[in-house]
Formats: C-alpha cells, structure tokens, sequence
C-alpha cells in the first residue's frame, strides 16, 4: 500500500512524479499548510510587532525569485529588518507550491490569499504589491477583503496583448492546458522549458535583457519543478477569465479608500493606468523610466519606494510565525 500524507492527501509516489529529474536543493524559506496543501513561503524582516507586513503578489507562472531585487531594496533601509515584514507565498502549482485541483478563479485566489495570512499568523491589514497578474490578483483581494488591505501597489498591472471575448468551455481549456504540462513533465522537458520561457521574457520584456538572480542553481530552483510549467499555462489560458472577472467585479465591488500607488513602463495605455489609480481617492499613477513589463527587475527601487510611500507609518501586525510551526512536507520540503 502506497504511504499517504495525512497533510497533503497524496501518496509518496505521486509526489515524486513532480519532481525535476535534477532535484534542486531546498528553497529559501518553508512551508506551511494552506487548504491541505503545501505553500511555499519566504517570511523574511519583521521582528518588531506591529511592522508593516507587505505581501508580494507573482506574475502569471511566477515564484519567490522574480521578486528578489525588489526584496533587497526594501530590506537595503536602516532597521528594515525590524519594521518590515515582506512575504512571498508561491500559488500552488508554482514555485515550490504543491499543485491544487479546480479551476483557478479570481475570487479563489482571493480567499486562498486570506487563509494564507491566517497560517502565518497575520490579522491585521497588510501592503499588498502585485506584478502583472499579480495586480489582478491585488486588486480582488483588495475588493472582496478590504478589511485586510491597508495599502496597493500595482505594477504594470494590464494585459494590453490579450484582447477578444472570454472563450467558453473553461474547464476543458484547464484540462487541456494540464494535460500539456504533464506531457512535458513526464517527457523530462519541463524543468528545462518553464526556466527557458523565464529567460526569454528577459529578453523581450526587460531593458536588462537578464535577471541578476538568474546565479547557479536559482532558476532551476525557482521555476525548475515538474508542475511549474504546467500551472503556468493553466494561468495563461485563463487570462481573459480573469480580466472578465475582474470587469465584474469592479461594477459591483469598492475599491478600499487606502493608498493606492499604479506603476508602469513609459509608453501605450497610460489611460488604463491612470484609471486604475483614479479607483481609490488617494491613488496615484507614476510613470517609471528605464523599465519594460518586468519592472521588478529592471526598477526594482522604483517599486520599493512606491511600497515605503503607501505605508507610511507602522501598520498592525503580529510577529512572524515561528519556525517549529512549520511542517516538514515529505518529498516537498527538499525539492517539489
């Protein structure tokens, strides 16, 4: 009889299925249980309660890593590591995230980020900071959890490419896009595709044409796991659901009166940004020079800045939750 997690409700050998064929070492970080799945999260600062708690929100197929540059500004302030506490949680099936069944939704994503504050702990209103998908996942939040948002910075938070009416059939659409991820993971190609396709948004998408984090074994770490790629075009194929989605659920949901700071590159839909900024009487719409679409690397100062400015001042919150809390995942606490 196979062993079976009582956390994660699978077997040993399906978690091994995941696995890169060239494991990786551990992440930075841990994991802790959200919905009876494994979460990765690097928890980092924070060590003076009632700091500012800041929660960064990955773009589509993104993980912990893309938003290291801008981590290191925030940290890069005298006594950060007291009076701010920065999280980065990867959604299941990216990162180092165990995968979840259903159909993603805006909504889920939104109630999914709520129980993950509660596993660490955290009650009071918390920064939240969202990078392309990212933002549209930081404005639901914000919407349906206001009283869990103290403040908003959304980054390049559009999709000017994805254009056309919602196609039908999503479910179908789902299953078609993992049934892709897991031909390429059992192939032994994902690990190999999902960190190429990371590093040729570098070169389109960003004025560095490279990411400074992309050192040894990062990438691999980060991006490397069988069920990243997978997730990732489940996130693709889901996009104008989203973007309906959230039309949706701006007709019929406030945005909270916090401070709201849009960030994005000079160029075409300086409209659309500046809209977002006007959903919030103390928004804001900054362009950013020097920076493509991946502004997390190519300015990642101009995001930490824009984060130090919505906060201003001390924010509730409780202290980290401590490392003993944490659970070791089998298979995933090594490499997932």
């Amino acid at each position: 009889m196979a062993h079976r997690s009582p956390v994660l409700g699978e077997s040993r050998e399906e978690a091994v299925l995941s696995l890169p064929l060239l494991p990786p070492g551990p992440p930075p970080g841990r994991f802790l249980p959200v919905w009876g799945r494994a979460v990765h999260v690097v928890d980092e600062g924070g060590t003076r309660p009632g700091g500012t708690v800041v929660l960064l929100e990955s773009g589509l197929g993104g993980s912990w890593l893309g938003w290291d540059p801008v981590v290191a500004e925030l940290r890069a302030k005298k006594d950060a590591d007291d009076t701010l506490r920065v999280l980065r949680a990867d959604r299941p099936g990216l990162g180092r995230s165990q995968p979840a069944p259903g159909v993603p939704s805006l909504a889920l994503r939104a109630a999914w980020t709520a129980a993950l504050l509660d596993s660490l702990g955290v009650r009071g209103p918390v920064v939240v900071c969202g990078h392309s998908l990212g933002g549209l996942y930081a404005e639901a939040f914000a919407r349906l959890h206001p009283e869990r948002v103290a403040a908003a910075v959304l980054v390049e938070a559009h999709a000017p490419n994805v254009t056309g009416q919602v196609l039908g059939r999503r479910e179908a659409r789902v299953r078609t896009a993992r049934a892709v991820g897991h031909a390429f993971r059992y192939a032994g190609l994902s690990q190999l595709v999902a960190p190429g396709v990371r590093r040729l948004g570098m070169r389109t998408q960003s004025v560095r044409r490279g990411d400074q984090s992309d050192v040894g074994d990062a990438y691999r770490s980060a991006y490397g796991a069988g069920h990243c790629l997978t997730e990732a075009l489940v996130e693709r194929v889901l996009v104008r659901d989203f973007l309906a989605e959230l039309d949706e659920l701006r007709r019929r949901v406030p945005f909270p009166d916090v401070p709201l700071r849009v960030l994005s590159a000079p160029g075409a839909d300086r409209e659309v940004y500046r809209g977002q900024a006007r959903m919030s009487l103390r928004g804001r719409h900054v362009e950013v020079e020097g920076a493509l679409h991946l502004m997390p690397v190519d300015r990642p100062d101009a995001i930490a800045d824009a984060v130090r400015t919505v906060a201003d001042g001390p924010l509730t919150a409780g202290p980290p939750t401590p490392r003993g809390d944490a659970y070791d995942y089998d298979a995933y606490d090594a490499c997932p």
